[in-house]
């Protein structure tokens, strides 16, 4: 231990390695004489239509992954039937059908709140 501390005291104030007088002088042109020549090709970019429309046909595919999966989730609606149901019905079961909604919903939530909420909204209908 004490002969690395006495070293490193020795060479504490200079540095040990040298660089031979010159050489950074015709470092570049001795390098560059080593070096074998080498032609620089011209870079040509080909594009095939393909790699142009790529981006377009993943967009479109993506829309039409879309539309079928609302198409799918989307709950069946007869729009024919709704409206035969809804022209064929009397006036008075179709009361009779709210009064009986709007009480199950009151029986469900027996809030001051909600029930006078939902007495407003059947006198007002």
């Amino acid at each position: 231990m004490r002969i690395e501390n006495s070293n490193l005291e020795k060479f504490k104030d200079r540095n040990p390695f040298r660089v031979p007088d010159g050489y950074f002088e015709n470092f570049t042109a001795k390098m560059m004489s080593s070096l074998p020549e080498k032609p620089v090709p011209e870079k040509v970019v080909v594009i095939s239509m393909y790699d142009r429309i790529k981006p377009w046909l993943y967009m479109a595919a993506a829309f039409a992954g879309l539309m079928v999966l609302f198409s799918v989730l989307r709950p069946e609606r007869s729009s024919q039937g709704a409206d035969k149901a809804q022209v064929t019905l009397p006036a008075t079961e179709a009361v009779d059908a709210d009064s009986e909604f709007f009480d199950s919903i009151a029986d469900m939530y027996a809030d001051k709140y909600a029930m006078s909420y939902i007495d407003d909204y059947i006198s007002d209908n």
